[in-house]
């Protein structure tokens, strides 16, 4: 019991930061090539459209690589689900701190959602890891 949830714990963090850091390297490839533009006559940083398709490709991109990680390493499926809470409250934080749009907000909760089912199920269909 014990080594399973301390398995599905650091399986958890692992996925977390596999996840964050798939995150930032799609938010700063969406930056370099679609950089912000900063409006001198408002005082107003302008973010195109492909950074912010770049965000939501990171936030799917990110949770199914850190669920399937976790999933897989824990062997269930709990840690991979927290992983996803993990890009939700990080992407539900950032649309409320920078005063994004209700449907910026929106899809920081269904991408995860959506990115950690088809981890399970990708995970489910992956070949059995071998036992330690």
């Amino acid at each position: 019991m014990n080594s399973n949830l301390l398995r599905s714990a650091v399986a958890a963090a692992i996925g977390i930061f596999v996840a964050f850091a798939l995150v930032l390297l799609a938010q700063y490839a969406g930056s370099e090539l679609s950089p912000d533009v900063y409006d001198l006559e408002t005082g107003e940083v302008l973010v195109p459209i492909g950074s912010t398709i770049a965000l939501l490709v990171g936030w799917f991109v990110g949770t199914f690589g850190g669920s399937w990680l976790a999933m897989r390493i824990s062997r269930g499926d709990g840690a991979g689900w927290i992983v996803a809470g993990a890009v939700i409250g990080a992407g539900v934080y950032r649309a409320l701190t920078l005063a994004d749009t209700w449907w910026m907000i929106a899809l920081g909760v269904v991408i995860p959602i959506v990115a950690a089912w088809t981890a399970q199920r990708a995970a489910a269909s992956a070949p059995a890891a071998p036992t330690a």
